[in-house]
């Protein structure tokens, strides 16, 4: 897998973005680009994405460098909606808690189940089973109208960033990656189709495969940027949108959401391990070949396999979990794109980035995964409520 034609001759690492799905939680990661592109660093070399986080990462490398965040927030605008037009008009926008902001929160989240959102996804008038399809309630069609206004497709597949976004086969449950580094062409079809959650989105028929949300097989695809072979040291930022960490839950609606969470969520750690079990295999490695006898080095096939599990660069991860606070609507929070909701998100997206800039500078303060790894963890809510 090929990275980006980029100049040796940066001494900066390697910078990476890995956007999980969430749906309309997916304003949290737009505002976390919005405060990276305004504190002036360096544009990312890769962006990795599935579900809400496959859109962003679009909009991200199909728009110019420093010229990302105007896109980014006229998208969301877009999405935003106002679940009680008259309660607002008469009383202004609800309070950041209490008892009006959660009703607020749940009406906005029930109001788009039931009727769809005229810029994202529309009901079907027959929700069963059409040809080559999987039963579904709504589709995209609206969104698949809409991101060419968003995206440059042209400078998407052939900028210097490299793209992988990722679906999944219906049929056969396996990972479909959609990686320009290896010469795939991504254009609006394959976004919809790595956002096509069953059975609320109809999956898409692409290149004879039917295919659903990629968050279905690995809602944070970070593997996609570990796994890749590089010569320079790499900071990756992970933005998770279902924290793995929380609280007991004490209503029924808490518990399903929990759930949610915990099953998103656990991707991320398992693909942590995974990694960290090869980092300590490969210093292992290492050990045992100094040992070696020079002429046992020396040896062809024993050279191959030495360099293949030797040292890589230093890799640095922080992984900014979003966490919904208590007058988020539970279950529903997914499907809340009310404006008040969105900006909240936004803000707090801006906020954890920020503070995200600031991990990257204390290595120091790194937990030390393994040799080689390092990971700085950055916690962040919409509001305090």
């Amino acid at each position: 897998m090929d990275m980006p034609n980029l100049s040796q001759a940066s001494a900066r690492p390697l910078r990476a973005l890995v956007l999980s799905g969430g749906m309309a939680l997916g304003a949290f990661e737009a505002g976390a680009y919005a405060a990276l592109e305004e504190a002036g660093e360096p544009a990312p070399d890769i962006v990795v994405g599935a579900s809400a986080g496959a859109v962003n990462a679009a909009i991200i490398a199909g728009n110019p460098p420093g010229a990302r965040t105007e896109p980014l927030r006229r998208f969301w605008d877009l999405m935003a909606t106002n679940p009680t037009p008259a309660t607002s008009f008469l009383l202004g926008p609800p309070p950041p808690g209490g008892a009006w902001r959660t009703a607020y929160n749940e009406a906005s989240a029930l109001q788009t189940l039931l009727l769809g959102h005229p810029h994202l996804f529309r009901p079907r008038l027959v929700p069963g089973p059409r040809i080559g399809e999987a039963p579904a309630l709504f589709d995209l069609e609206p969104l698949l109208a809409r991101l060419p206004a968003f995206v440059d497709f042209e400078r998407l597949n052939n900028g210097d960033c490299r793209v992988a976004l990722v679906a999944t086969d219906v049929e056969t449950g396996e990972r479909v990656v959609f990686d320009t580094a290896c010469g795939a062409q991504i254009g609006p079809r394959h976004i919809v189709a790595s956002s096509a959650l069953m059975p609320v989105f109809a999956p898409v028929e692409l290149d004879g495969r039917l295919l659903a949300d990629g968050g279905l097989a690995s809602n944070a695809p970070l593997d996609l940027v570990l796994d890749a072979p590089r010569d320079r040291p790499l900071d990756c930022i992970l933005i998770e949108l279902f924290a793995r960490a929380g609280s007991r839950p004490r209503t029924l609606g808490a518990s399903v959401a929990r759930a949610t969470d915990l099953s998103f969520g656990n991707q991320t750690e398992r693909i942590l391990e995974g990694r960290v079990r090869e980092q300590r295999l490969r210093a292992l490695v290492g050990r045992l070949a100094a040992r070696l006898p020079e002429q046992v080095q020396a040896d062809a096939e024993i050279a191959s396999l030495l360099a293949e599990a030797g040292h890589e660069p230093p890799l640095t991860l922080v992984r900014i979990g979003y966490r919904a606070a208590r007058v988020e609507a539970g279950p529903g929070k997914l499907f809340d794109f009310s404006a008040v909701t969105l900006a909240d998100r936004w803000t707090a997206g801006g906020e954890a980035m920020q503070r995200a800039l600031g991990r990257l500078q204390l290595p120091a303060a790194a937990t030390i995964l393994a040799e080689g790894l390092l990971l700085h963890e950055v916690e962040a809510r919409s509001e305090k409520g």
